[in-house]
């Protein structure tokens, strides 16, 4: 899956007061690193099962945060 904007899933966190520890922690197996490159958009892809257990740690619909299809290559 695509990651909208990952400055989103950071709000969507930091206004539920959780670290980026703590979300890592609730989506397992996923690191703290993951959720940080999420965040800043250094990964823009992950797979659907993460994209499901983030968006529902974070109580919103994964529609909201991740994109189905990845962007593609070229595309206008």
């Amino acid at each position: 899956m695509q990651v909208k904007e990952g400055a989103a899933i950071r709000r969507r966190r930091q206004r539920l007061g959780l670290s980026q520890r703590d979300l890592a922690y609730l989506c397992r197996p996923c690191s703290q690193t993951t959720i940080y490159l999420l965040e800043t958009g250094r990964m823009a892809t992950l797979s659907s099962g993460l994209a499901l257990r983030i968006a529902k740690r974070l109580d919103v619909e994964v529609e909201v945060l991740f994109d189905e299809r990845p962007a593609r290559v070229g595309a206008r």
